[in-house]
């Protein structure tokens, strides 16, 4: 007679901490990225916008860093000071590049100052997750588009600025749409303010279409983005689907192609 081994229960995974020198917020890679990537796109690239890309990119990992030495206590906050001083000695090494190589991009500053104190703000009153947070942060990197052109000469045109309010047009509505799936779930305001904030932005986009700013190709993907607003979070709420933070950035990467895509058809 055989008796069957006792079955071993696997433990259950431990989350890693995170120690401040990659960042782990997915989404914001490509808010990051994105509109930079475009900005070279569209004036061509040049030497400068190499170290324009480190400045950018460093000054992102260290903002990152900063936040979790905010919201540590105690003793663990001596673990991010030196990701904190690296990115950011780095991104100051590499802006100060930039400065020297096209003295007027300090005039940037104006807009950037604003947008990045508020986050900054917001986060030392442990709130960086905040709609004001989140919408300071997409729209400075929004402004990278126009930067990004402007650091070589190229002119700031109709199209250039049209493509711009486009693209901020898709990522500002990406905060109050994700919070609407995974930490607001269920909130019928938040809800509210999403599809009517997808709506008037498709309303948008069609008046720019018909002044001939736009295509109507970026009328169609806001209208599929409006619809997507209201039936993701509906599906949660009537069917009981849960879309996992993974899933919602897969969405959104597809969505954010679509939208640069239908931008740059534009006349």
């Amino acid at each position: 007679m055989t008796t069957d081994a006792p079955k071993t229960q696997k433990k259950p995974r431990r989350k890693r901490k995170n120690t401040g020198w990659v960042p782990d917020q997915h989404g914001a890679w490509v808010m990051v990225t994105v509109p930079l990537l475009l900005g070279v796109g569209l004036a061509g690239p040049s030497w400068i916008h190499l170290p324009l890309a480190v400045a950018w990119m460093t000054g992102y990992f260290a903002f990152f860093a900063l936040g979790l030495w905010v919201k540590a206590r105690g003793p663990r906050k001596a673990a991010f000071r030196r990701p904190l001083a690296t990115y950011g000695g780095v991104s100051a090494a590499a802006s100060i590049i930039v400065v020297a190589m096209y003295p007027a991009v300090v005039l940037w500053g104006v807009v950037f100052a604003p947008l990045v104190g508020v986050a900054v703000w917001e986060m030392y009153r442990r709130r960086p997750r905040s709609l004001l947070s989140g919408e300071a942060t997409v729209l400075a990197s929004c402004v990278m588009v126009p930067l990004a052109s402007s650091v070589v000469g190229a002119t700031l045109d109709a199209r250039l600025w049209t493509i711009t309010a486009l693209v901020a047009l898709y990522f500002v509505g990406t905060i109050p749409y994700v919070k609407t799936l995974i930490r607001e779930r269920g909130d019928h305001v938040w809800f509210v303010g999403s599809v009517v904030y997808h709506c008037v932005v498709t309303a948008i986009a069609a008046a720019l279409s018909a002044v001939g700013y736009a295509s109507w190709w970026s009328v169609v993907v806001f209208a599929v983005l409006a619809a997507r607003a209201w039936w993701m979070p509906w599906s949660v709420a009537h069917r009981g689907k849960k879309w996992t933070p993974k899933v919602v950035g897969l969405w959104e990467g597809a969505s954010t192609l679509a939208v640069v895509i239908a931008a740059l058809l534009n006349n």
